[in-house]
């Protein structure tokens, strides 16, 4: 059964909350003089105030008993109720919790791929635990699926990644800008003398592809030279790349950061490509929603912080 509509509800629609500010002033005074030096306004103020009050509930307020003023019997329904409803709302309000590291007992959960895990994550798991020792961190691995949702409902509280249209929803900022570099085994053909184009592009390639995305950064700059590709392998996990080069004349093309780290680990070497190809922008990316939280907040700095 529906509840019926209230004669007040037009008014209270279109009331000023500035006007239970006042009217609480005023019931809990008693005095117009007092109750304008609570809220922060003049004498003469808070008595238009009153009148608009009065017109507004069709009751006097605030009744003169000889020299003093006392409220109305609806004004003293009114008092307690309205005294707890204006706190309750200054509560409301004011509700912006700020976030301690050093007691917080929060878990966040960052989405970004394994490239990415393997330089950042580590650092990040040591910053937090000497700021914020009762915090927890998980990765969540990107896949094919729309991480926008999962940040909308609060499942994935953080995207590190690629810079692009994927994700437009999200508001991001730049971590930085890796160039990419090209990673082949010891002694591979295309290291003697200048690699050119041509041998490049009919090089077997290891595409690194984990979100499935139609096309790449080094095809399209291949085919706006004129060449196409070979793609022998497509993997889900940048991981992969050193096992499937050793020993092989596959090549990937990664950024440099991670090239650099396989040729620190295993017998390969880092070449740069014979055409230019745009630095790979990395950045972190959160649901608007979330903007302001505190808490977030705090996350997105450190990983500034590290990834700086």
């Amino acid at each position: 059964m529906s509840t019926p509509p209230s004669r007040w509800a037009p008014r209270l629609a279109a009331l000023d909350a500035n006007l239970l500010v006042a009217l609480d002033a005023l019931l809990q005074e008693s005095n117009v003089t007092r109750a304008a030096q609570r809220v922060g306004i003049t004498q003469s103020a808070m008595s238009q105030t009153l009148a608009r009050l009065r017109h507004q509930f069709e009751d006097p307020i605030l009744v003169k008993v000889g020299r003093r003023m006392e409220p109305s019997p609806f004004g003293l329904r009114l008092k307690a109720r309205l005294h707890g409803a204006i706190a309750e709302l200054e509560a409301i309000v004011g509700d912006r919790p700020a976030f301690d590291p050093g007691t917080a007992n929060d878990r966040f959960v960052l989405a970004m791929v394994d490239y990415l895990s393997l330089l950042l994550f580590p650092k990040l798991a040591a910053a937090v635990a000497a700021r914020a020792p009762g915090v927890d961190l998980a990765v969540r691995a990107l896949d094919a699926e729309p991480v926008t949702p999962l940040m909308q409902r609060g499942v994935v509280h953080l995207y590190v990644g690629v810079a692009g249209q994927t994700e437009r929803a999200l508001q991001t900022r730049l971590l930085f800008s890796d160039p990419l570099r090209v990673v082949a085994r010891r002694g591979h053909p295309l290291a003697k003398g200048r690699m050119s184009a041509r041998a490049y592009a009919e090089a077997p390639h290891i595409l690194v592809s984990p979100r499935q995305e139609a096309g790449s950064l080094v095809t399209r700059a291949l085919a706006a030279a004129g060449y196409a590709r070979r793609v022998a392998l497509e993997v889900p996990y940048f991981s992969l790349v050193p096992s499937l080069v050793v020993g092989s004349d596959r090549i990937a093309t990664v950024p440099e950061r991670m090239a650099r780290a396989f040729a620190a680990q295993h017998p390969l070497q880092v070449l740069t490509p014979p055409l230019p190809l745009p630095p790979v922008e990395i950045c972190m990316a959160w649901h608007p929603a979330f903007a302001s939280e505190a808490s977030q907040v705090w996350l997105r700095e450190l990983v500034a912080q590290v990834a700086g």
